[in-house]
């Protein structure tokens, strides 16, 4: 607790408080638990409650994006008769949609449209070549 109330004073102190105005502030503070540990996260590791996203939404969010990425991935397995064949192709449909993405991006990032498409289809596909090998290894475990 010692070290804490030291802490709260130095940020009072960064922001221009006085002696006085430092001691009133930090007795304030650490009178209620609550308030000294919301006042702690908030200045001292940066963490503001209304900067946290709603739950709800980032899952859902995240939840969107993983089934349409994984569409092109596992679409040609429902149409095509084989699975070998069926492999190629969603393999080539990824590789394809990783491009595009990376593409996509540049708009945002400002980057050439064709190195962005590029360095988004390299990551993923050492991503998705390692799984497959981490898969392969894994299988022949069990």
């Amino acid at each position: 607790p010692q070290k804490e109330t030291m802490e709260i004073r130095e940020i009072f102190e960064d922001m221009g408080f006085t002696k006085e105005e430092q001691e009133i502030a930090v007795k304030r503070i650490t009178s209620d638990k609550k308030r000294w540990l919301q006042f702690m996260v908030q200045e001292e590791i940066g963490i503001h409650p209304l900067a946290i996203d709603n739950p709800y939404e980032i899952g859902f969010i995240s939840s969107g994006s993983f089934i349409i990425g994984a569409i092109p991935a596992l679409l040609p397995f429902f149409l095509l008769d084989t699975v070998p064949r069926a492999l190629a192709v969603g393999a080539a449909s990824v590789l394809l949609f990783l491009f595009i993405l990376g593409a996509m991006k540049a708009k945002i990032t400002k980057v050439y449209w064709l190195l962005s498409g590029l360095e988004t289809l390299l990551i993923g596909a050492l991503s998705c070549g390692t799984g497959f090998l981490l898969g392969k290894l894994a299988a022949s475990f069990f």
